[in-house]
C-alpha cells in the first residue's frame, strides 16, 4: 500500500521524516589529562552561525579542495548545526537537537575500508568519538544532507560517499578544531573560519507556546495539528521539530513530520499540517502524537472507527 501525505503549510517549511531506537553519542575525552551535492559554501548569520538555507548549502557553490583528500581518504564538505535533520531505514527520520549540544558532520570517501573508531573530533586540548544520540528508525541514510550512510556501514550509492558526525559541546570555544584520521602520521580536516565561528557562536532557545490537536477522532479523516514556538532567546536561529504520528498498519515506523525555519530573536512563528490517519492502528484506542527537536511535548488521542483499508 502506499502512504499518502498531505502537508498544509502556514508559514513554515515542512518535510517528512520518524521510529526504532539506534545509537548513543560518541563519549568525549580530554587529551591532556542525505551529501548528494558538490561541497557547498554557506552563508553564515554572524550571530548565530546558523545557516541561511537548507542542510545541503545550496547557496554559493564552490570549485572542490583538492587538498580534503589525503592518504587515499577524503572528507569533504564538513559543517557545524546546532540542530540537524536525518532520514532513516525503517522510518521516515527526524531531528536532533540536544541542550548544551551541536553537531559535526562531514562526507567522506575512502579507497579502503573504514570505521568510525578510525576517526576523532579533536581540538588542541580535546577529543571526541563519532556518534549521535538516539533516532528514530534503523540505520540512519543521511544526517545533514549528507547521504550514503554512516562510515563502515554505507548503505549503496554509485559515489561511495558516507557521513561521519560528531556529537560536541554546545557552544564551544576551541583552538585548532579539525577531524583526524588516526594512524602513526595524523591525517587531519581543519574547521574553516565559518564553522569555527560557528561552533562558538550561541544557540538559539525555542519555547512551545502551544500544541493544538483534536482529543479525539475517527480513523481515515484528517488530523490538522497547529504548532507555535517563541525563539526566546537574543539569538536568531533556525527552529527545528519533527511532529511523530503512528502508522501500526505500515511496515515500518511511525511517520513524521519536519517543522523547519529561521525565526529572529523574540518572534514567534506557528505551523499548521494535516495529517493523514487511514493507517493509524488497526483498533480503536488512543494513540500519542509526539513533537521532538527543540521543542519537546506529546498529546493523547482517541482514535475511533478504526478499520483496515482495502
Amino acid at each position: 500500500m502506499n502512504r499518502r501525505r498531505v502537508l498544509a503549510l502556514c508559514g513554515l517549511c515542512l518535510s517528512g521524516s520518524a521510529g526504532c531506537l539506534s545509537r548513543l553519542p560518541g563519549q568525549p575525552t580530554n587529551e591532556t589529562d542525505e551529501p548528494t551535492e558538490e561541497p557547498t559554501e554557506t552563508r553564515t548569520n554572524a550571530s548565530t552561525g546558523d545557516p541561511s538555507n537548507d542542510e545541503t548549502g545550496e547557496t554559493t557553490t564552490r570549485e572542490r579542495d583538492e587538498s580534503a583528500t589525503k592518504d587515499g581518504v577524503t572528507v569533504e564538505n564538513i559543517v557545524v548545526r546546532k540542530a540537524i535533520t536525518y532520514k532513516s531505514t525503517m522510518g521516515s527520520g527526524g531531528v536532533l537537537a540536544g541542550d548544551g549540544q551541536q553537531y559535526v558532520v562531514a562526507s567522506v570517501r575512502a579507497d579502503r575500508e573504514l570505521s568510525e573508531s578510525d576517526f576523532s573530533f579533536v581540538t588542541d586540548s580535546d577529543s571526541w568519538t563519532p556518534g549521535l544520540p538516539e533516532t528514530a528508525g534503523a540505520i540512519n541514510r543521511s544526517v545533514a544532507g549528507r547521504d550514503g550512510g554512516p562510515i563502515g556501514r554505507r548503505l549503496g550509492g554509485g559515489d561511495g560517499r558516507s557521513y561521519l558526525a560528531f556529537t560536541v559541546p554546545s557552544p564551544l570555544s576551541a583552538s585548532n578544531p579539525r577531524i583526524r584520521l588516526a594512524g602513526s602520521d595524523a591525517t587531519e580536516w581543519p574547521l574553516d573560519a565559518s564553522q569555527r565561528e560557528r561552533l562558538e557562536a550561541p544557540a538559539p532557545r525555542f519555547e512551545l507556546d502551544s500544541l493544538e490537536v483534536l482529543d479525539e477522532i475517527a480513523q481515515g479523516e484528517t488530523l490538522s495539528v497547529s504548532l507555535t514556538v517563541t525563539n526566546g532567546s537574543e539569538t536568531d536561529g533556525r527552529f527545528l521539530a519533527a511532529v511523530y504520528w503512528p502508522t501500526k498498519q505500515i511496515a515500518d515506523d511511525d511517520e513524521s513530520h519536519v517543522v523547519d525555519r529561521t525565526v529572529a530573536a523574540g518572534d514567534d512563528v506557528t505551523a499548521s499540517l494535516d495529517i493523514d490517519t487511514r493507517y493509524t492502528t488497526y483498533e480503536d484506542e488512543s494513540v500519542t502524537l509526539s513533537v521532538r527537536g527543540h521543542v519537546s511535548t506529546e498529546r493523547t488521542v482517541s482514535v475511533e472507527d478504526a478499520t483496515t483499508p482495502s
